[in-house]
């Protein structure tokens, strides 16, 4: 737009003091090469460079400076039309390197002055270019700041696009933390109990009810824990973190391990956030207890005697693991713990069994 209108303004100046007359030969020309110009100057040059290449580029520019100096010649270097030649270096600024634009804008300076000396003689030469030096600087300058505007623009906008992507990434995977640290746990807790009941319910129909009954009473648990979840899981404040853990002991008791809670300090209100994570943790660990350690017994500690920190533990009696590798419960709790600058950490211990331990600052 800037191109068409900075060359239709020098022809109306030039049309409007007469100095190109549309009735002749001459000034006919001038006007069709100014409108070819105008025309060629509208192509998007994202699309030239992509497409046409270096190739294109060039042809494109040649045919854009032989219309510019037809204009120019046809109008006798009237003063007017010397806007439609700024059109030009700015296109070649645009489309060519710094170093061939150099070149390209000092070629496009030197063929005016020769049209300059040849309509006006040698001695208009210092009064054309006071006024045309500068004017070329400007034009020069102010597209190079324009370029850089815009390619800042996309950097931004592409900068823009791929946060969104990785809020949308780090949204996935906290759906994900989610899914296999809560219903991980009440799938694992009501499969024991109907494989118990499956297991029984020939020799004793009491124990199997009952099996059943309990992993009715998981499952109600289990769709509560989804509809917290959706509740983008924030709770009003209320319960405390050992409530939830001897809620979550009591639930887990007797389908692997007899399961205890430990209170060690006062109990202090920890953050609603602060809260999720640790029983995530403990509900993750006693998950883990019933799948691989083969345990009688485990123990479901939290630690509040460190004014700085709170510590909550699962410690089992079971077989320890040989697995070397973390599997994506573990992975999952340590990016939990991250984000709120804590850690765990997960080991055999010396005289059998298994501990995790998650440290949190509070």
């Amino acid at each position: 737009m800037a191109f068409v209108l900075t060359t239709a303004l020098s022809y109306v100046t030039a049309l409007v003091y007469r100095d190109i007359r549309i009735e002749t030969i001459r000034g006919a020309f001038s006007i069709a090469c100014g409108v070819v110009y105008a025309l060629l100057g509208t192509i998007d040059y994202g699309q030239l460079r992509s497409r046409g290449g270096r190739k294109g580029t060039m042809v494109y520019l040649g045919v854009q400076a032989i219309l510019v100096f037809g204009i120019l010649y046809s109008a006798r270097m009237v003063d007017e039309t010397f806007l439609s030649i700024f059109s030009l270096v700015a296109t070649i600024v645009t489309l060519l390197s710094r170093s061939a634009s150099r070149v390209a804008v000092a070629v496009v300076y030197g063929l005016m002055l020769s049209l300059e000396i040849h309509f006006h003689g040698p001695q208009s030469i210092l009064r054309w270019s006071i006024p045309m030096i500068p004017s070329f600087l400007f034009v020069v300058i102010f597209t190079r700041i324009a370029m850089r505007e815009k390619e800042a623009r996309a950097r931004a906008e592409a900068l823009a696009i791929e946060l969104e992507q990785m809020a949308v990434l780090q949204e996935r995977n906290r759906l994900a933390r989610e899914i296999h640290d809560g219903l991980g746990h009440y799938l694992t807790a009501i499969h024991v109990q109907l494989e118990g009941a499956r297991a029984v319910h020939e020799s004793d129909s009491g124990r199997a009810l009952d099996a059943v009954a309990q992993a009715q009473r998981l499952a109600r648990e289990a769709l509560q824990e989804v509809r917290r979840s959706v509740g983008a899981l924030k709770a009003d404040g209320t319960t405390t973190l050992s409530q939830h853990l001897r809620e979550l002991a009591s639930a887990t008791d007797g389908w692997g391990a007899n399961v205890s809670l430990e209170v060690l300090g006062s109990e202090r209100i920890l953050p609603v956030d602060t809260t999720h994570a640790l029983f995530r943790m403990a509900q993750e660990g006693l998950t883990n207890v019933r799948k691989h350690a083969q345990a009688q017994n485990a123990v479901l500690s939290v630690d509040f005697r460190h004014p700085e920190r709170v510590i909550v533990s699962v410690v089992d009696d079971g077989r320890g693991t040989q697995i070397a590798a973390e599997g994506h419960g573990l992975k999952g709790l340590r990016q939990r713990l991250d984000e709120f600058g804590g850690f765990v950490s997960a080991a055999n211990l010396p005289k059998g069994g298994f501990c995790l331990k998650a440290e949190i600052p509070s």
